[in-house]
């Protein structure tokens, strides 16, 4: 339950912050930003709480709030290259998985999860363990998914439209609109 209380304030907040803070703002924000780090704190609340738990707090998130923990998982693969950390590849495909709590129909989920295969290849984690991991942490339909995603030998970053780019802060991953 202490899990559950925490995870209730941390939602609280971050919808709060999600309503006053487009997606925008976050994405251009530089990293790491205390709110990557605050992400950071949720989303080890969140891996440390109950099945209950993390439902509670997944539902209880507005979209906004739910999107920022997208941006947040692409920021944390960053990071982890920037940074040659493995956990934050973990965190980030788990943060992804909270933002994908509800999947739209039209949303192409595999095309975000590249961006984790791809700097957990390179930091030497297995990608089919980093996403059988996350997939603890998913609905069973998603939960399907990312296994299946971290099975497959042909993941690329341009395969899902990608770029790895060497800007002045480090490793940037760009999606290629074109």
């Amino acid at each position: 339950m202490k899990n559950g209380t925490a995870l209730k304030a941390i939602s609280e907040e971050l919808n709060q912050y999600a309503s006053e803070h487009s997606t925008l703002d976050y994405y251009q924000q530089t990293m790491p930003s205390a709110y990557d780090l605050r992400l950071d704190e949720a989303v080890k609340q969140f891996m440390a709480a109950g099945p209950a738990d993390r439902e509670t707090f997944q539902s209880s998130l507005t979209p906004a709030a739910l999107s920022h923990f997208g941006i947040y998982g692409h920021r944390a693969a960053t990071r982890a290259m920037r940074e040659n950390n493995q956990d934050y590849v973990q965190k980030g495909l788990v943060g992804a998985v909270i933002a994908n709590y509800v999947v739209p129909d039209k949303r192409r989920v595999e095309t975000g999860l590249a961006i984790f295969y791809h700097p957990a290849a390179k930091l030497g984690v297995n990608p089919l363990d980093l996403f059988t991991l996350a997939a603890g942490y998913a609905t069973d339909d998603l939960a399907a998914q990312l296994v299946a995603f971290g099975n497959r030998a042909d993941v690329s970053l341009k395969k899902y439209g990608w770029k790895e780019i060497d800007a002045p802060d480090g490793i940037l991953y760009k999606f290629n609109w074109q």
